[in-house]
């Protein structure tokens, strides 16, 4: 086992609730002494000749920043007689965050990943959190030594504000931004045109800014104009991840836990859990390959979309469907339904219109 990605899932609390969030929430924390036995268990196990990407998700992440200080401390500590190239990151809604939370996270040179939708923002957010989070987003910039970067997510309801949010995000001096499309509610033929019409705007705008100030400051759209050829999308959940869940369970990916933990009567839980991380530390030798097997089957070939098997698709290179998400609305591991493939063929065919454009 070697990997370079773990994941600790900090907790399960959160202070929002988005419409579009899937996850269910709790009360429950990962507990102090579980984060020392897995840092002390998974370091050997970081690989050596590749960055190590260790993060921190929720919920709220930021709800539980002592798990994080002690955790980053702990692998840092460790880490100065291993020299291992480390990067810390967190995804967060930006409420939380405090002057000595953003001086840690500027010493410690975390990624940190702001989620916010720009004008769609409360729409499917907590009203008034427009202006607070662009106030967060002026003073995460203050602060040169974290990675600074902006998720977006966009659901039938706010699809209509997709251009013009990326854009105002961007008009704001706002860092890279990623965006996503909810899979998980049904995107009826007037949603998907809008959708469309959106993307072709959003196409029109980079294109100029691209020309203007020769850069993409969305992340979907920049591999296109890399020319980057992805090929055959593999998850790498279990290969070279691994996630900690509050619970004291093990994953291939924290998706599987926000998946799984309200689905444990699932046959297929069993397949991708590692079992409780005692367990696992004492049996990993066998109990890893056991369900690496398993993970390693999820390949994009190998998903189907309505019993039909994703590689008859001529669009699959360059096609990326996480098989968490696309279970959400299929109910099994490598089954894609229909809305989700119709959304990522629309995406793909926005992202080749705009390298024509490029």
């Amino acid at each position: 086992m070697l990997i370079s990605n773990l994941t600790f899932v900090v907790t399960e609390q959160c202070n929002f609730n988005c419409t579009y969030c899937p996850q269910t929430k709790n009360k429950q924390t990962l507990p102090l002494n579980l984060i020392e036995t897995a840092v002390n268990f998974f370091y050997p196990f970081l690989k050596r000749d590749k960055k190590i990407h260790v993060g921190f998700y929720g919920g709220e992440p930021l709800l539980a920043f002592e798990q994080i200080r002690r955790t980053a401390l702990h692998l840092l500590g460790k880490n100065q007689t291993g020299h291992k190239e480390m990067e810390f990151s967190l995804t967060t809604n930006g409420s939380l965050l405090t002057d000595e939370m953003l001086e840690f996270f500027n010493r410690c040179r975390f990624s940190l990943t702001l989620s916010f939708d720009g004008l769609a923002q409360e729409m499917g957010r907590e009203k008034g959190s427009l202006e607070k989070t662009l106030r967060v987003m002026k003073r995460i910039r203050e602060h040169p030594g974290i990675n600074f970067e902006i998720n977006s997510v966009f659901s039938p309801l706010t699809v209509p504000l997709l251009a013009d949010s990326l854009r105002f995000i961007i008009e704001q001096g706002g860092p890279e931004i990623t965006f996503t499309l909810s899979a998980l509610e049904y995107w009826n033929p007037q949603a998907m045109e809008t959708l469309k019409k959106e993307l072709q705007r959003l196409t029109d705008f980079l294109a100029i800014y691209y020309k203007e100030n020769g850069k993409i400051p969305v992340k979907n759209f920049q591999a296109q104009a890399a020319d980057v050829n992805r090929g055959v999308f593999r998850c790498s959940a279990g290969n070279e991840q691994m996630s900690l869940a509050p619970d004291g369970k093990v994953w291939g990916c924290f998706l599987f836990h926000d998946y799984f933990k309200t689905r444990q009567d699932d046959p297929q839980y069993w397949d991708y859990c590692f079992g409780d991380l005692g367990d696992f530390i004492e049996n990993y030798g066998s109990r890893y390959v056991e369900k690496l097997v398993n993970y390693c089957q999820l390949q994009q070939d190998l998903f189907q979309v309505e019993g039909e098997f994703c590689f008859l698709c001529k669009e699959l290179p360059g096609c990326m469907v996480c098989p968490v998400y696309a279970a959400y609305s299929t109910g099994a591991l490598g089954k894609i339904s229909c809305r989700h493939c119709a959304l990522m063929r629309t995406q793909s065919r926005a992202f080749s219109f705009f390298k024509e454009r490029e």
